[in-house]
């Protein structure tokens, strides 16, 4: 499910593991506290994805979970669900990128129950459903279309959270998108 999503997708992996700190490839994230003490920050992230794009270079950054996650806006504002974010923030700093998405891919071995007999299609339907990134995205139709580009097929993305209505408008009920000064102010 990991190469289908990769392989349905204009963005590129630009890196795994990449790391801040230690002998990663990015210093140490820098915050200071209001009393003026130094804060380092280390982690790594687990995939980051870009978009060469001509206004830019958009990219993503993907966190693999054990269990079925999402971006909790009261949580990010809560300063509790901050690691997805400062790796995107960071990310866009330092290699002059532009916000694309924060996404969560589940890697949980999914079970799927029905109280009908299903096809072997219908099962296979069912557990991409349970693959499919959560997460925040950039509320632009054209990035979107390259972040999936099998979404115009049916209007809804199997792979990220994302719809586009017939008139080629997002789908504001199956997007889970927010604008460019949106990811700049979280």
């Amino acid at each position: 499910y990991i190469v289908q999503s990769i392989k349905q997708s204009e963005f590129e992996v630009f890196g795994h593991e990449m790391e801040f700190g230690g002998k990663g490839q990015y210093k140490p994230i820098t915050v200071k506290t209001d009393d003026g003490k130094r804060v380092e920050i280390i982690g790594k992230i687990d995939r980051v994805d870009i978009l060469k794009n001509p206004d830019g270079t958009y990219v993503r950054i993907i966190d693999y979970k054990s269990s079925i996650k999402n971006i909790d806006l009261n949580q990010v504002v809560s300063g509790l669900q901050l690691q997805l974010l400062t790796y995107l923030n960071e990310t866009c700093k330092v290699e002059d990128f532009l916000p694309a998405g924060v996404l969560y891919f589940n890697l949980s071995n999914p079970s799927i129950s029905s109280e009908k007999n299903m096809t072997d299609e219908e099962i296979e339907n069912k557990i991409k459903q349970e693959f499919k990134m959560n997460g925040l995205i950039l509320a632009d139709v054209n990035i979107i279309r390259k972040m999936d580009t099998k979404i115009d097929e049916t209007g809804t993305s199997t792979i990220i959270p994302a719809g586009i209505k017939k008139d080629g408008e997002i789908n504001n009920l199956k997007t889970s998108a927010i604008s460019k000064e949106q990811f700049n102010y979280l």
